[in-house]
């Protein structure tokens, strides 16, 4: 027998089978495919994440090239290729794939067409606010580290995540004869799950689903039944049915057109509307004309065109039934246990093993912190002592020949430690001042006080439990969402009642400067009574500001009297002090014309109208049902050298109150002005003296249940004031008015706006370079008509505005 013949080893195969293969199993079950049930990671987001904080990829500092992020984490913890590490890092970076981003990408990260992300040398990338808070506290032993796979470094066996990851983002795996699949959910029910559990550790499922509605996918959607979802949450196993969100509209030449915005979860979109069209194609589903994707920035919009024969509704039930419009989920919520072993959850022992994580981590941090505040203590008692006999120590310092002498002859004349010797042999000689001998004393009470509240959290367990709960609830205000998901009752299969697709309003504010850009600012952002939007720096000033929803249209009304509309969604949407994007991406507006109004309008009634107002005093009141869907741009036909100043939404209960640059007003109800059909050139409003003219209109609801408020007038010389509206009494159209203030050339300046206010609304008076004047109604006392006001603005030019705020 030769040397190689004896290194061999005969066995029969039955029993090296399942030796290796259940070495194999068990590697990558543990390993590659399931998640822990702790941090909801499997390891190669485990260590992309740890990769990234030991880099500093932390959300404050610039982005860095993907390509360090892979090769750092494949060098030090994750050996299995390059590919698996960006690919993984992609995903969590995907806003369709991950519900709650780990990672912030810049570049191109793939598309929900199922467009790949570009090479990682190309896209840059660095951590999310979530993700950090889920490696943070990691340098206070709160979890175990294990040897890498050389065995040079330590990696995490699980981060300490104040947040149950697991259940908010979900996670899939294939492993060897099992699989995972959990679905992602919205992180303010969760976390109002686990704080019920917590404050009641024998609660109900029933009552836990009170909390817990369901799956929440970051794609929207509809959930069709709970019974799925039910028996996921009772043994971990279940099947939702997931359905995408549609609405009907009529478009052009009386054909329907069904809307899809939302597609089930995991589905690619490009290939959903491929699979729509050869249906259509090929006759299965018939009375489809035409499949467009108009999707944009703003959203998913996939338009499927009807036949004008054939009702929407059923062509809506053929792509519910043979597309992947509906798709099932099957849920398995197989997960690592704290002990290592695949096992398969329920609701309940998830949160239970996350609480018992959470537990663990905050009670290793306290005691680190507890340990970290004694050994500080320790040095400051030293220090202590050594100040209150400062020229003892000086003494002995300087009549010591060497370092170690000196830290000797303190062991043994004030019984110091050596720690607490070589401290005030260290000490600087700055220390030795009042000012920090008074900070030492100061810390040592204020490490005392640490150390007792520490010593109280260990000794309760309760206390533990507490700063779960408000970690919790932090980061639940600050990160969590509204549900994307709807879930309908299982009778609402086949009844399709699209009034449950639709989302919630979101509102806005519309901001259009003189220079021609536009945003929309999500009330959310938007601090009340500050004007950081008002002024910009390169010269440019707000033209007109109205609040407005998401579901609403919006009128733009120019000066030559033609209207212009688009949907609020079609704004771009910008932070307060973000400019912008142009109006002419929106609207291509003639070169000569300016906006001078802008309405917001949801719903077209009987009883709603456009209420247009001149230069010249003429007036028009035309049925909005006249401007939707119009052929042309044609409002109001103005006459040669008059120009329309204002265009209001009014109903029949309202007056109208017009004021003229010479202080004259008029008030009469708007019923004394017949409805009129677009292009009309309108009736005559307020009789006017030579060269006077129109400079503001307002609509006064009459309604006892709406407080009208007073009126403020403004001048050009900065004249505020305040007049009860009783002093306008109302009279026929198109006589000459009443006196509205005390209006010269020289010293007040003549009228140029007006404006309707509370006493609690705060007013911003904008001149043209951009400076603002705030004066809170409250502040203005009210006067009769014929007076002139008080000079509140030191105005330099007339070109000026006045809103309420």
């Amino acid at each position: 027998m030769n040397t190689l013949d004896e290194t061999i080893s005969q066995r029969p195969l039955e029993e090296v089978l399942p030796e290796s293969y259940l070495g194999y199993s068990k590697h990558v079950i543990l390993q590659r495919a399931v998640p822990d049930v702790r941090d909801g990671l499997k390891p190669v987001h485990r260590r992309i994440l740890y990769s990234m904080d030991e880099i500093g990829m932390s959300p404050d500092k610039p982005y860095s090239k993907s390509a360090r992020l892979v090769g750092d984490c494949m060098g030090k913890y994750h050996p299995h290729g390059d590919s698996s590490i960006y690919d993984s890092a992609v995903r969590m970076a995907q806003p369709w794939a991950t519900r709650y981003p780990l990672v912030d990408g810049q570049g191109n990260f793939g598309s929900i067409d199922g467009d790949n992300a570009a090479a990682m040398r190309y896209t840059e990338m660095k951590m999310t606010p979530l993700a950090q808070l889920m490696t943070q506290d990691l340098d206070k032993n709160t979890v175990l580290f294990k040897a890498n796979y050389d065995q040079r470094l330590k990696e995490p066996v699980v981060l300490p995540s104040p947040f149950p990851n697991l259940l908010i983002n979900g996670g899939s795996g294939i492993a060897v004869g099992m699989m995972s699949n959990i679905p992602p959910h919205n992180l303010r029910e969760v976390v109002a799950g686990v704080i019920l559990q917590i404050d009641h550790p024998e609660t109900t499922l029933a009552d836990l689903m009170g909390k817990v509605k369901g799956p929440d996918f970051p794609t929207g959607g509809l959930i069709i039944g709970s019974e799925g979802i039910v028996s996921a949450y009772k043994t971990g196993r279940g099947k939702v049915t997931m359905r995408g969100k549609a609405v009907i509209e009529q478009g052009k030449n009386g054909k329907n057109l069904i809307l899809i915005t939302e597609i089930p979860y995991q589905v690619n979109k490009s290939t959903l509307a491929a699979k729509i069209e050869a249906l259509a194609d090929s006759g299965k589903i018939g009375g489809i004309s035409e499949v467009r994707d108009e999707s944009d920035r703003e959203g998913i919009r996939l338009v499927v065109e009807c036949r004008k024969e054939v009702n929407p509704l059923d062509v809506l039930r053929l792509l519910y039934k043979y597309t992947q419009m509906e798709e099932t989920f099957g849920i398995i919520n197989l997960v690592i246990t704290a002990d290592g072993t695949p096992k398969v959850l329920g609701l309940k022992e998830i949160n239970a093993a996350f609480i018992e994580h959470r537990k663990i981590v905050v009670t290793k941090r306290t005691e680190f912190d507890l340990e970290k505040a004694r050994h500080k203590i320790h040095l400051l008692e030293g220090l202590v002592i050594a100040i209150n006999h400062l020229d003892e120590v000086i003494a002995l310092i300087r009549s010591s020949k060497t370092p170690a002498l000196a830290k000797a002859a303190l062991i043994t004349r004030f019984e110091f430690s050596e720690v607490q010797a070589q401290a005030i042999l260290d000490m600087k000689l700055q220390t030795l001042t009042n000012y920090e001998l008074a900070g030492i004393r100061s810390e040592h009470a204020a490490t005392l006080q640490l150390i007792a509240e520490l010593e109280s959290i260990l000794a309760d367990v309760s206390k533990v439990y507490q700063i779960i709960k408000n970690e919790l609830k932090e980061i639940a205000e600050k990160y969590g969402d509204e549900r994307r998901t709807h879930i309908l009752p299982e009778e609402m299969r086949e009844e399709l009642d699209l009034s449950s697709f639709e989302e919630a309003e979101h509102p806005f504010e519309i901001l259009l400067t003189k220079q021609g850009y536009i945003k929309r600012i999500p009330l959310a952002l938007k601090r009340s009574k500050t004007i950081p939007s008002l002024a910009f720096k390169d010269g440019d000033s707000i033209a007109a500001r109205i609040p407005a929803t998401d579901r609403e249209t919006l009128y733009f009304f120019t000066q030559s009297g033609n209207f212009y509309s688009i949907k609020v969604k079609t704004v771009p949407e910008a932070g307060p002090k973000e400019k912008g994007g142009p109006l002419n991406n929106l609207l291509q507006l003639p070169a000569q014309e300016t906006v001078i109004s802008i309405v917001a309008l949801k719903e077209t009634t009987d009883q709603n109208y456009f209420v247009f107002v001149t230069k010249d005093g003429l007036v028009m009141r035309s049925p909005v049902s006249d401007f939707v869907n119009a052929r042309n741009n044609e409002g109001m036909g103005i006459k040669a050298g008059d120009a329309l100043v204002k265009v209001i939404l009014n109903s029949d209960q309202e007056e109208l109150f017009l004021a003229t640059y010479k202080g004259q007003a008029i008030r009469y109800p708007l019923t004394d002005i017949n409805p009129m059909g677009r292009k009309a050139r309108g009736i005559k409003g307020i009789a006017l003296n030579e060269d006077d003219r129109v400079v503001a209109a307002l609509v006064l609801t009459t309604s006892a249940e709406v407080p009208q408020g007073d009126l403020v007038t403004l001048s050009e010389r900065g004249f505020l004031k305040r007049t009860s509206f009783e002093e306008f009494k109302p009279q026929g159209r198109a006589g000459k008015g009443i006196m509205i203030a005390k209006v010269n050339a020289e010293e007040i300046g003549f009228l140029v706006s007006i404006v309707q206010a509370k006493e609690e609304d705060v007013l911003c008076v904008l001149q043209a370079d951009g400076n603002v004047t705030k004066v809170e109604m409250k502040n203005l006392k009210t006067e009769p008509r014929t007076k002139a006001g008080t000079q509140w603005v030191p105005v330099l030019q007339n070109n000026y505005t006045i809103g309420v705020y």
